[in-house]
């Protein structure tokens, strides 16, 4: 008695997905379009490869130096805080370390601002165009509805003998609050004129 012969199993047909989620099979799919997507699919791939190993680098970069600052601040008995500008021995690398704060404003600049408008009020014709200009233009709001910080904190370069100016000047200075903290690191090389040029990596993106 013969013995009944098991069916092949069908292979499945290759396949890839598309944008829209739905899979489509892979011989219908014209060849420069799959040549494009090869190439797109290895670059990227390459980029997210490099990518990954540059932020690798980027945080052993900071650990390093940053534990250099430290054991040269324990060796006097402190903590480092700060920025940090070291040089190799024969002046031609740089490497700077720095901290950049990120501020917004709380509730007591809307304060500052009715003093601020007082003082205009009491200056009038008195007052420099040039200067009301200015501080108005403080004040203004650009297309997101933000206020331009620097405008504001550039106040507080006047030295304005006015009580009401200078309680609005204290009032700014309550509202500005750090809200974050980025730590940068740059290298530079000195080049044959004697000037330092940046050696670009892009790392405040990263």
């Amino acid at each position: 008695m013969d013995t009944p012969k098991t069916p092949r199993a069908k292979k499945p047909i290759p396949t890839r997905v598309d944008a829209n989620g739905q899979s489509i099979p892979v011989s219908i799919i014209r060849p420069e379009i799959l040549k494009q997507d090869a190439i797109v699919t290895k670059t990227i791939n390459r980029a997210i490869k490099l990518h990954d190993r540059i932020v690798a680098d980027k945080n052993q970069f900071f650990e390093d130096v940053e534990l250099y600052l430290q054991q040269v601040a324990e060796k006097n008995g402190l903590d480092w805080k700060g920025n940090a500008v070291l040089n190799s021995f024969d002046g031609k690398y740089r490497v700077e370390i720095r901290f950049k704060e990120r501020i917004q404003f709380g509730i007591e600049l809307q304060l500052a601002k009715q003093k601020i408008d007082e003082c205009i009020k009491a200056w009038s014709a008195d007052s420099n165009v040039n200067l009301r200009a200015i501080i108005s233009e403080a004040f203004q709001v650009d297309k997101k509805g933000e206020i331009a910080k620097y405008r504001i904190l550039r106040l507080r370069r006047y030295n304005i003998k006015d009580q009401t100016w200078k309680e609005a000047m204290e009032l700014i200075d309550q509202a500005i609050q750090v809200v974050a903290t980025k730590q940068y690191i740059n290298f530079y090389e000195r080049d044959e004129s004697g000037k330092f040029c940046q050696i670009i990596l892009n790392f405040p993106s990263l």
